[in-house]
């Protein structure tokens, strides 16, 4: 394997491990690109035997010695931004975007006993000590709504949450989630535009006599809605509610792009880009 992430010879960033990471959805040169951070990245690299391999790396696991330790926790990492792609690109409903494959160790040249991914049931690695700094701001788009979402515990719950199967008992729980924090905030009108489809989400997610098994409730003896709420009208609810609770609350306004089209967004007028997309669209 060779060196990475070289400039003129030399490494551009102090990292330890290298983790090989296989996506589905030629997300790579968006995120290979660009990726300037203080902490959690991708890239892509040529490989030895040709074609290209894409890796990812942060700086929460450059201490562990562990291949559990360090999967554990660059699957929680990895996590927010499948949160993040699940949000985005409502149209794959939440399908895998990233595969952990290989650790390589960096320093000692070798790759690390392999591990099997591990099943994350909950974020509980602590993102606060990710520390900004004005020497390697992001001008990605998916990066700068990572180190966003890093800095409050709500929106990285939030968007562990987002990693996960679409399904009603998911979209409920981020549905239970966002109820939760507006309590903790004293914010008893933010759901209000939303009551009437709310209704019918929680009638139909909750209802065994639609859903079954999948219902987040046995039989009650309720009887079930006259017109059940589709599962890709239940999704396009609760992802606008959290478009728009991001928005009002954390200043936070969703990227309109974050793959298959690659730009250098250090040279480029994001407003401008932006304005240019929305009219490619009308």
């Amino acid at each position: 394997m060779r060196s990475l992430i070289k400039k003129n010879g030399k490494m551009e960033k102090n990292i330890r491990y290298s983790i090989e990471v296989d996506s589905k959805f030629h997300i790579e040169n968006f995120l290979g690109n660009n990726n300037n951070t203080n902490h959690s990245f991708f890239w892509m690299e040529d490989h030895d035997h040709g074609g290209r391999q894409f890796f990812f790396t942060s700086s929460l696991i450059s201490d562990m010695t562990s291949s559990t330790e360090i999967i554990y926790t660059a699957s929680q990492i990895i996590a927010i931004f499948q949160g993040i792609y699940t949000l985005l690109d409502r149209n794959r409903n939440g399908s895998n975007y990233f595969t952990i494959r290989n650790i390589y160790d960096i320093d000692s040249k070798r790759f690390l006993e392999k591990v099997q991914s591990t099943e994350i049931y909950k974020i509980d690695v602590d993102f606060s000590v990710i520390v900004d700094s004005d020497e390697n701001k992001p001008s990605n788009p998916i990066y700068i709504l990572f180190e966003q979402i890093c800095k409050n515990p709500f929106l990285t719950n939030l968007f562990f949450l987002l990693s996960n199967k679409v399904d009603y008992r998911m979209l409920y729980i981020i549905y239970d989630d966002i109820r939760y924090y507006l309590k903790t905030i004293d914010d008893k009108t933010f759901l209000t535009p939303y009551k009437t489809p709310l209704n019918d989400f929680t009638h139909t997610a909750n209802n065994y006599e639609v859903l079954g098994f999948y219902a987040r409730h046995g039989r009650t003896g309720h009887q079930p809605p006259s017109s059940p709420m589709s599962l890709e009208n239940s999704k396009n609810l609760i992802f606008d509610i959290i478009g728009s609770l991001i928005n009002s609350k954390f200043n936070i306004t969703l990227p309109e792009f974050w793959g298959m089209l690659y730009v250098d967004f250090s040279s480029v007028d994001l407003t401008q880009l932006q304005d240019v997309l929305k009219n490619s669209k009308s």
